[in-house]
């Protein structure tokens, strides 16, 4: 258990191949996008203004998936 631990710090650390780091900014901004729609229902309640619920649904599992996706070009190392 202990060296699977030490193990993933040292892929955090460690400097990702330029392929992945491109995957990480990707995500990272389909990510944000996808939360900024999010807080603007929270804020502006925009399901009255006619933006279906399915798309919020939606951005949920955007948000999901590019947390692992982000995590998993995090972790890559050269």
């Amino acid at each position: 258990m202990i060296n699977w631990i030490q193990e993933l710090k040292e892929r955090w650390k460690a400097e990702s191949p330029e392929f992945w780091q491109k995957v990480l900014k990707l995500a990272t901004i389909i990510g944000s996008s996808a939360v900024a729609v999010l807080m603007a229902d929270k804020a502006f309640n925009l399901q009255e203004y006619g933006v279906s619920e399915i798309v919020f649904k939606i951005c949920g599992y955007i948000i999901t998936f590019c947390a692992a996706v982000g995590l998993s070009a995090k972790i890559t190392k050269k």
